[in-house]
């Protein structure tokens, strides 16, 4: 009971992550409750819906994983940080770039926000996704400190989020990109934000569809 309590802590942990997201870092709580207490609030009341429905939710962690979901999630999270980390590499070390700090902040970002997207688009649960984005993040700190920063502006990240959750079309992530930039309303700003969400897109979605998760 006790291993399905923790299991139970992550998957609630990774459901609230998608329901409050912006969250650039999960963490994850892993919480030990008294066998003792909860045999004691067996007996002072009836069953709590919320403690059923968390056990549902560890026997699922626990189907994903021995279907082979979970180690699948977490390779996919590691070829993720691979692809942040060879185009950063083209970024941030092409000299001739002529890109500012702030354009290579933001371009970074935008593409941390492709990963956070793709996963949430794609991915066939949440157990799954949360999974794959935890690996993507603990990989990109594992490369580089200074990557990890640049992916973790929660300030700007949010505003892709609120553009998200509005509906309005992907049109305005470019927009959003140049005015992060200090280029608003820039034809050339917003070309080149909407290029590369739907560059990056395209990688991660090629990366995700060699990946054959199981039912």
């Amino acid at each position: 009971m006790m291993f399905l309590t923790c299991f139970a802590a992550l998957v609630a942990a990774s459901l609230l992550f998608f329901a409050v997201r912006p969250v650039i870092r999960p963490t994850f709580l892993f919480a030990g409750i008294d066998e003792d207490i909860k045999i004691a609030g067996e007996n002072f009341g009836s069953p709590e819906p919320a403690a059923d429905a968390a056990e549902l939710a560890a026997r699922e962690f626990l189907r994903q994983k021995e279907n082979g979901n979970i180690d699948r999630a977490h390779k996919l999270g590691e070829s993720f940080a691979q692809s942040l980390w060879d185009l950063a590499q083209g970024i941030i070390m092409d000299n001739d770039s002529g890109l500012t700090q702030q354009e290579i902040h933001h371009r970074l970002l935008l593409c941390s926000y492709v990963v956070n997207r793709v996963i949430a688009q794609l991915l066939p649960n949440s157990i799954v996704a949360q999974t794959a984005l935890g690996r993507f993040y603990s990989e990109v700190e594992n490369r580089s400190n200074v990557l990890h920063r640049h992916v973790s502006d929660t300030a700007a990240f949010s505003l892709y989020i609120l553009n998200e959750r509005s509906g309005d079309n992907d049109y305005e992530i470019g927009k959003i990109y140049s005015k992060l930039i200090g280029r608003e309303d820039n034809p050339t700003a917003i070309r080149q934000g909407n290029e590369m969400y739907a560059s990056f897109y395209d990688v991660c979605k090629n990366l995700i569809d060699k990946v054959q998760f199981r039912n």
